[in-house]
């Protein structure tokens, strides 16, 4: 239960608090600017190859690509293209890659060379598998680890053997500290690249030198590069707070956050003190953590509103007549703010409230989706009219 807890806020909550809760970013640049990028930074290039037309391209589009478990994979491991095949901008991919289905997802290294590829379209948790397949495929690991064995501790092969362990999820701090330990110059700027590599954890040893060099790492890599680091460790030592229910992580991860925004920090520190209490058993303190949450960090975003009610309509607190109250108020706040797809928010409120046991309060959210409804969408039509029917039969 608790990890499926876990993974239901993880879902909801990654990478979401102040300016960086975000789906795959994608470069705009031509495709031999993106093999040049890739060939630089030794990366692959994640190829979204679809058309206009296509019903599964636009689904990834809407649905998948968005979501910031999916971004935080891409963005950390991928030069990210989309390119439609009917269009001139894609010209020099096709004169070397060929394209019969729709879409189909390429990686590619910085020499055009296809290292992995999928065709069709994919939901998240697919997505990211075949993602770290492709990322396997890149990073040779049993050889790099030979060769970190036998000694060779140069600095550029250092760096390789680090990224490939922290793309491939590996534990890679114990090499990066044993590393950096002997090194009498961290300033240098091989030295800098490495820190800047293994700093994924905010509550490490590592992570205090990023912040050290941060001067020297700005200059030769930019501001934007060094506070994505940041960001990033401080998202992945959120997830072990949760994990391990340790108020005290966070309470770290809001302090190092605060090293590169200030805001942001506070939205976390509400935020998490929210996602523990609702992985708690004390009904008082997630109510008084939801409130004040509410109050003070989500305010009128639409994004946060509809997370509240997420997790508060799955938590064990949902049958409290409070929790429920500041619930609805959060989801249906977030179901006015959208007026494409509101409706699908208040067909699951709806349906939510029915499983509730209170027919009265569902029917409400049923009407409610049925008026928000967009013209020319029969099926959901007939889906809202089925459960008001049932709604009826149960009142």
């Amino acid at each position: 239960m608790l990890l499926r807890k876990l993974s239901l806020l993880a879902l909801l909550f990654s990478l979401s608090f102040s300016s960086f809760a975000q789906g795959i970013e994608f470069f705009h640049g031509t495709w031999e600017e993106a093999l040049v990028k890739a060939e630089t930074e030794g990366k692959l290039i994640f190829v979204d190859a679809y058309t206009t037309w296509c019903g599964p391209c636009k689904q990834m589009s809407a649905n998948v690509f968005p979501q910031a478990e999916v971004g935080e994979v891409f963005n950390a491991n991928f030069i990210n293209v989309k390119l439609d095949m009917e269009k001139p901008e894609s010209e020099s991919f096709r004169r070397v890659h060929s394209v019969r289905a729709y879409p189909t997802l390429f990686w590619i290294n910085g020499k055009n060379e296809v290292v992995h590829q999928s065709v069709g379209g994919k939901k998240v948790a697919t997505l990211i598998t075949t993602a770290n397949s492709a990322i396997a495929k890149q990073d040779d690991l049993p050889a790099l680890q030979a060769v970190w064995d036998e000694g060779n501790r140069a600095p550029d092969f250092v760096f390789k053997y680090l990224r490939a362990l922290v793309r491939q999820g590996e534990n890679h701090l114990r090499p990066a500290n044993d590393y950096l330990r002997d090194q009498p110059d961290l300033s240098l700027p091989a030295n800098l690249n490495i820190i800047q590599v293994a700093a994924t954890t905010a509550d490490s040893r590592i992570f205090e030198l990023l912040l050290q060099n941060k001067a020297g790492i700005v200059a030769l890599n930019g501001e934007e590069a060094f506070e994505q680091t940041v960001k990033n460790a401080v998202n992945s030592t959120k997830a072990r707070a949760l994990e391990y229910l340790d108020a005290s992580l966070l309470e770290t991860a809001v302090e190092k956050l605060a090293v590169v925004d200030a805001e942001g920090a506070q939205q976390l520190e509400l935020q998490g003190a929210f996602e523990l209490a609702a992985l708690g058993n004390d009904l008082k303190a997630f109510a008084k953590a939801m409130k004040k949450y509410l109050k003070k960090g989500v305010g009128q975003d639409p994004s946060r509103q509809l997370e509240v009610y997420q997790v508060a309509s799955t938590s064990k607190f949902a049958d409290d007549a409070d929790v429920l109250e500041m619930a609805l108020a959060a989801g249906s706040a977030a179901a006015a703010a959208d007026e494409a797809t509101g409706y699908r928010q208040y067909y699951r409120m709806a349906d939510f409230l029915l499983k509730q046991r209170k027919a009265d309060l569902a029917l409400t959210y049923a009407q409610k989706a049925l008026q928000a409804l967009p013209e020319k969408q029969a099926n959901y039509e007939r889906a809202i009219n089925g459960l008001i029917k049932r709604i009826e039969e149960a009142r």
